[in-house]
């Protein structure tokens, strides 16, 4: 049985002194590598060192030996997860002298090496989703999108990231997705300063796409003066300007038109 663990009064530990490397086997994640610094912490020498690896309701912990000795375990494999996409890392140090583990020192949400330099704001899952070749849904942190792709398709990975019709066809449509979900279901207080971190880098991409004109000033459907035909007009817009900016598009036509003179 898991011991249980006390969270009351713990000490942060910084990223910087944190770091994971997944190690990938092709497309696929295998197992992790972490690095882990506690100097600086006076922490007790026989406190317990644990390394987690989740998504959502799906965890396993590593036994990374004790603050005084840190082990590297022999196996960090992650094959077994059911969702090895998107993992989230957390690092314990715990007392476990008592009954119950208490929590001494945490770092959560770590980033791998990875992910330092490559932020993504649509994450992506794999799961079987029938007959169903694609959907969003909004199940990352704070209710952010994660494009989900049916994993009963062949070569689905490759297809998502390279193949112009798939390219052409559903990212515009997740694009005009995401930001009306966004503004119309969710609804931004402030355009320029979103409360919700996924809502600003979302903004963020619009704006990049489409520089010449950013966002209305009031995205907020409470707000008297929110004007809901020009919000619709920019969403659109950015649309348009994602497909104009896309290489695939003289490919996808290449394709369309040797599929119809076929």
């Amino acid at each position: 049985m898991k011991r249980r663990f006390n969270y009351t009064g713990r000490k942060r530990i910084t990223r910087e002194q944190i770091s994971v490397i997944l190690n990938r086997d092709g497309n696929s994640i295998r197992s992790f590598n972490a690095n882990i610094d506690l100097n600086g912490l006076d922490l007790p020498p026989d406190a317990k060192v644990y390394v987690e690896v989740y998504h959502r309701t799906d965890l396993r912990r590593y036994d990374f030996g004790t603050v005084a000795e840190i082990v590297i375990p022999q196996a960090t494999d992650l094959a077994t997860l059911a969702y090895s996409e998107n993992l989230k890392f957390r690092v314990l140090m715990v007392d476990e002298s008592g009954q119950h583990g208490l929590i001494l020192a945490h770092a959560d949400r770590i980033k791998t090496e990875s992910d330092v330099d490559r932020k993504s704001i649509l994450p992506v899952e794999f799961r079987d989703l029938g007959q169903q070749v694609w959907r969003v849904d909004f199940i990352g942190d704070e209710g952010a999108p994660v494009i989900v792709l049916n994993n009963r398709i062949p070569n689905i990975q490759s297809i998502a990231r390279s193949d112009p019709q798939f390219i052409m066809y559903v990212y515009p449509a997740v694009i005009m997705e995401v930001l009306t979900h966004m503004i119309f279901v969710e609804g931004i207080s402030s355009a320029s300063d979103p409360a919700v971190e996924w809502h600003g880098d979302w903004l963020t991409f619009a704006k990049m796409i489409l520089p010449s004109e950013g966002p209305p000033e009031i995205l907020d459907i409470q707000d008297e003066t929110f004007d809901k035909e020009g919000v619709e007009e920019w969403i659109n817009r950015v649309v348009e300007e994602f497909c104009a900016s896309r290489n695939e598009w003289k490919e996808y036509i290449t394709q369309v038109s040797v599929e119809v003179r076929g």
